[in-house]
This record gives C-alpha cells, structure tokens and sequence, in this order.
C-alpha cells in the first residue's frame, strides 16, 4: 500500500523524537491530529509562541490546532529546521532557548489594597542566591534578606518542581507547615495566582493551574548554617530561618498583615490575598 507523503513524514517525526529526550515541561512529540492533541504542555507552547514574531493571532487554547500547527512551522523555518509542524525533541529545544524568556519587568507599582511587596531580583543562572526585599504599602523598603529560587537539577521554572517562576503574583501570608524540618517553624508566604511574566501563565486560581505550592519559607536543613548556599527546593523560595523569622514579624507587627489559616494548597484560594511578590531576572 502508499503510505501517503504527510503520514510518512509524521511517522518518521514522531520516531526520532521519541529517540530523543524531550525537555522539561515537554513530555512527548506535540503535532496536529483530529481529535487535536490538548494539555498544559501544548498551553506552554502556544503562550512561548507568542513571544516569537511567527504567531500573530495566536491564542493559547491547550489545543494544538491548525493555527499552532502553522507558527510552529514559521518558527521552525526561521530557526533552520525542517518545518513539518511537529514538535520533536529538537524543535522543543530550540522553543525553550529562543522564547524562554517572559522579559518580565517590575514597575515599582502595587494593586490597590495592598499591604506589601516581596520583590527578588534573580539571575539566569539560579545557583546564583538573590536578595529580596520587603516593602511596606507605600513601597518604602523595610527588610532585606537572601533567597534561593533554584528548584530540582534539569527542572526549569515551567516545569513541576523546578525554578521559582519569573513575574508578578499575589502573595499571602499562611500558618506554619506541619513539616517544620522542610518548612520551618514560621509562617509562610504563598504565591496566590499570577498577574504578569511566566507566573501568569503557570499559577492560577483553579485546578487548572500549571504549578502550585509556590512558597516563601525556610527550613530546618542537615548540617547547613548561614555560610553556605541554601538547599534547592521544589520551586519555593529559601531564605535564611532567622531572615523567615524577621519577614512574618514585621508583617505583621509593623506592616498590619494578619496571618491567615493555611490553605494547603487549596483552590481557589479562600482568602483575600494581603501582599504581591514580584520576581524579576536582571541578566
């Protein structure tokens, strides 16, 4: 029997990325079928996608339609690869290392209502510790400490456990964890759901969302003191205990920030967030 040319070519697509190791957030070849292919992967895609000068109109539906099917091959002419429309290992490579970047800007602004600002300039490369810093209502800076926003080895900010993601959210101020040795004995600050930048993207308020249980926090690490770089976590921001300490009590002794129950990762979050965290990359 003919083999028709497109299914051939799909075939052999779909063959060597599956001889390749798809990178994180992508877990398989993404390419347009009927019934077309759907999930947060393709969501990922599309919204990468409208970074790039190949996508006009492009909607990030979690569908991988026809119009997905034609940026994705714009954008695989211009990067020198065969456009076939299908995203194999390499193409996915080549997404993430051209659109990767959400070139999110902090604006020095606050929403109204809004009691502080947690805002942490970090680097390209996330081994690097940040400093953050607290601001009160009216952006007058308040406290300064160090943080980690490095998640788990090979997981970028897209992926489940991986880096602290770029942008602006809301943040709460949430009960102690019941793991104090992962958590500390503090209350933590919890990223809401996203307002701008990548954080947008992967946190919202529904069970939809991409990622979750985004936190502030600190912890009671193994043979670690202030000297040494804090340990990686699974997409939470580390700070020092005592800095954690300092951060809850002039929330809410200074700043009027009350401490709400912990929701555990419930959704939609039950409370009024108090406070926005900016994360913004500077080089």
């Amino acid at each position: 029997k003919m083999v028709y040319p497109t299914v051939l070519l799909c075939l052999i697509s779909l063959a060597y990325g599956l001889q390749e190791s798809m990178p994180c957030p992508f877990s398989r070849s993404l390419y347009l079928e009927n019934p077309p292919l759907a999930g947060h992967d393709v969501t990922i895609l599309q919204t990468l996608l409208q970074r790039s000068p190949f996508a006009s109109g492009l909607l990030a539906t979690g569908k991988y339609d026809a119009p997905t099917q034609q940026a994705v091959k714009a954008f695989q002419s211009a990067s020198q690869l065969p456009a076939d429309g299908i995203v194999n290992a390499t193409t996915a490579t080549a997404v993430l290392d051209a659109l990767f970047s959400d070139n999110y800007k902090d604006n020095n602004t606050l929403p109204a209502g809004v009691l502080y600002k947690v805002h942490i300039k970090v680097h390209k490369d996330r081994t690097k510790e940040s400093t953050g810093i607290l601001y009160d209502s009216n952006l007058k800076p308040i406290f300064q400490f160090t943080a980690r926003t490095h998640g788990q080895p090979h997981r970028n900010q897209y992926c489940s456990d991986g880096d602290t993601p770029t942008g602006l959210g809301f943040f709460d101020l949430n009960s102690p964890e019941d793991d104090p040795k992962s958590y500390g004995p503090y209350p933590v600050n919890r990223v809401v759901y996203g307002l701008e930048g990548n954080m947008k993207l992967l946190l919202s308020d529904n069970h939809d969302t991409i990622r979750s249980g985004i936190l502030l926090h600190t912890g009671e690490w193994d043979n670690w003191d202030p000297s040494k770089p804090m340990p990686n976590s699974h997409g939470c921001i580390h700070t020092h205990p005592d800095q954690c300490k300092s951060i809850w009590q002039i929330l809410t002794g200074k700043l009027g920030v009350q401490v709400r129950p912990n929701s555990f990762g419930k959704l939609p979050y039950p409370h009024k967030p108090q406070g926005v965290i900016s994360i913004e990359q500077v080089d």
